[in-house]
């Protein structure tokens, strides 16, 4: 099977995000039946995929087909989950017994894994799980010391399923429902409105809601939801650190950090003397190039090794943020 292709490097490549909404019409709780609502175009290199029918313990009901057509275009895939405020009846089922603070904990990390169960049930192993904290219609949030209490039992249900978390939200409806509180350590997805492109791309530079990293931006554009990744997901670009050995000439005898550079590049054990080994390991690289196989290592070794060239000078995030498909 094809893989997801890696965005460049220090690249900003642009997503959509999809959920109950993009299912076939008719289906979903009363609440929120699902609309038809059109699927990402086929520009799109990654997707996030809500994992609920709006409010929690409400599965998106085409969740597994939506996972399928991501699959299918070997998209970069993500989850995110709209948390609401326990009603009373799932207190009562979740909760168990203490006090308020303990039992609103339990309903938060029993909504998280009933999403996880779901998601992965629907063939999706996303390595972070995007928790939505808005106001939803017909759902109605608790003082801020409650919904904190269930919002520590959300995140920590996805910390008990290996799943790490990020942050959706607005700096308004954050405030009303958590304070304005900071969680700086938990990266944020933060949204533009109906708005262009370029002001998702916009929000990447600024202070989100809760002091988190920025990594997605997003804007609503006509019924479609148009995310853009933020600087550093998909690592950055550089010099090859070999280009400063272009003109180091290396062979039996010499040491010091170019051997150990070339030694890496190789697979070699890194001692930084340059032995019998070593050039073996050159000899074999020079051949498989059709270079002159005499174990020196000069300009054109180093050039056919990458000096020269650019090279990835930071990670990509995108593996901690999505499975590839």
């Amino acid at each position: 099977m094809q893989a997801s292709t890696a965005p460049a490097a220090g690249s900003h490549p642009h997503g959509a995000d999809i959920s109950w909404p993009n299912c076939a019409v008719g289906q979903g709780i009363p609440e929120r039946r699902t609309q038809g609502n059109p699927m990402p175009t086929a520009d799109t290199s990654f997707v996030v995929i809500g994992l609920t029918n709006g409010p929690g313990f409400y599965p998106n009901p085409c969740l597994a087909q939506q996972v399928a057509w991501a699959k299918a275009r070997h998209l970069w895939t993500g989850a995110y989950s709209i948390v609401t405020f326990p009603t009373a009846a799932q207190l009562s089922r979740y909760g168990g017994t203490g006090t308020l603070a303990q039992r609103l904990a339990r309903v938060g990390a029993a909504q998280a894994s009933y999403n996880l169960t779901n998601m992965r049930a629907a063939g999706l192993s996303a390595p972070l799980v995007w928790v939505d904290v808005e106001p939803v219609r017909g759902w109605s949030w608790s003082s801020v010391a409650n919904n904190n209490a269930f919002l520590d039992g959300v995140l920590a249900g996805y910390a008990a399923g290996r799943v790490r978390t990020g942050i959706y939200s607005y700096a308004y409806g954050w405030k009303q429902i958590t304070g304005g509180r900071s969680l700086p350590t938990l990266p944020t997805w933060v949204p533009s409105g109906l708005n262009t492109m370029a002001a998702a791309a916009a929000k990447c530079g600024t202070r989100s809601f809760s002091g988190g990293p920025v990594r997605i931006g997003q804007s609503t554009v006509g019924s479609r939801d148009i995310d853009i990744l933020c600087s550093g997901m998909t690592g950055t670009a550089g010099p090859s650190p070999l280009t400063r050995y272009l003109t180091t000439r290396l062979n039996i005898g010499s040491t010091g950090a170019a051997v150990t550079a070339l030694q890496r590049r190789l697979g070699a054990t890194t001692d930084g003397e340059y032995g019998q080994r070593t050039k073996a390991k050159v000899v074999a690289f020079q051949a498989a190039r059709q270079l002159k196989q005499n174990g020196i290592v000069d300009t054109p070794v180093w050039r056919a090794l990458g000096a020269g060239t650019t090279a990835q000078a930071t990670p990509s995030l995108m593996p901690r943020f999505f499975v590839g498909t």
